[in-house]
């Protein structure tokens, strides 16, 4: 009888934490996330996934005129809706020509190594919380076997917005149009 109950109990522990790691990886969040056939395309400034590459010039062009982002090739912007004065520097990956991820680098101007309110584990907890507003979206931090690093995640249909430390100084959030990487 004591055998059977320990086998019980151990089964149920499997199951448990089975059913715990699963919310915790990565690769099953991406599968969710697919499977469940919902497509999210926004990303920011009015760039979105699918968005032909002569769009995102003329777009980025326009903004350029109105002095809202910088550059062409490596496009900055400052964002206002941070605690302090940061600078975002991007570029978006296309495949036939259509936007299909945007790395986007982002840190505060005020980083120094004594500014410790200015350190890239505080942007990532402000654009964690700022984002969760924007999108909607609710993270959570898991390994991520492609940058072998853990990162803060959020998976909602075919986009993700992930989020981890770049540099010293800097963050890296990518959003990434998984729903691209499956036709490849």
């Amino acid at each position: 009888m004591k055998r059977k109950t320990d086998l019980l109990l151990i089964f149920s522990l499997f199951l448990f934490f089975t059913s715990c790691s699963s919310d915790l990886n990565y690769e099953a969040m991406v599968q969710r996330g697919l499977q469940s056939g919902i497509q999210q395309d926004s990303l920011f400034l009015g760039y979105y996934f699918g968005m032909s590459s002569d769009e995102f010039h003329s777009s980025s062009w326009q903004m350029n005129q109105q002095g809202l982002i910088t550059g062409y090739t490596k496009i900055e912007y400052k964002p206002d809706y941070l605690k302090a004065a940061a600078t975002k520097e991007f570029y978006p990956e296309f495949r036939d020509g259509r936007i299909i991820r945007m790395p986007v680098t982002i840190g505060y101007d005020a980083w120094a190594p004594w500014n410790r309110e200015f350190w890239p584990d505080e942007l990532i907890k402000e654009l964690k919380e700022v984002y969760r507003g924007f999108y909607d979206a609710e993270f959570r931090r898991v390994f991520v076997p492609r940058i072998e690093n853990f990162a803060v995640v959020s998976v909602q249909g075919n986009r993700e917005i992930r989020i981890y430390q770049n540099s010293e100084s800097t963050v890296m959030v990518e959003f990434i149009d998984h729903s691209a990487e499956e036709r490849r």
